[in-house]
């Protein structure tokens, strides 16, 4: 397998955990949000932000220890690529459907959450190239 795949694999899901842990943090330490956009607070705080009675942020929390995870064993040989890519799929369509619900609902965008989609387009698009 292409080493520097997994290696970004490593890096975005690292990145997608700091962008995650920074929602739940501000979110359960009650802190205020410092978004460079207008808006942040109108959706990490609105009914969209929990599917199942979970949180968005924590849902995305658990998708890039889960992708981190996967990424550590794919280095050390193990075949669960297509679980990745699968579990990315799925992690890039609930992205999809909560961008359209910023753009068409809520009307309003939250800069991390964008973030957080375009970092979960770019691990599926890495673990197809992979």
């Amino acid at each position: 397998m292409a080493i520097q795949f997994i290696v970004s694999l490593i890096v975005l899901a690292l990145l997608g955990i700091i962008d995650s842990a920074y929602l739940a943090w501000t979110h359960f330490m009650k802190k205020q949000l410092v978004c460079p956009i207008d808006g942040c607070e109108v959706v990490v705080e609105s009914k969209w932000n929990k599917i199942f009675f979970v949180r968005n942020e924590i849902l995305g929390l658990m998708f890039y220890i889960a992708v981190l995870i996967g990424a550590i064993l794919l280095f050390q040989g193990s075949s669960i690529k297509i679980w990745l890519v699968i579990i990315s799929g799925i992690g890039l369509l609930f992205s999809a459907f909560l961008v359209y619900v910023q753009a068409r609902i809520i009307k309003s965008y939250c800069f991390y959450c964008l973030i957080s989609a375009l970092i979960t387009l770019l691990i599926f698009l890495n673990l197809l190239m992979l």
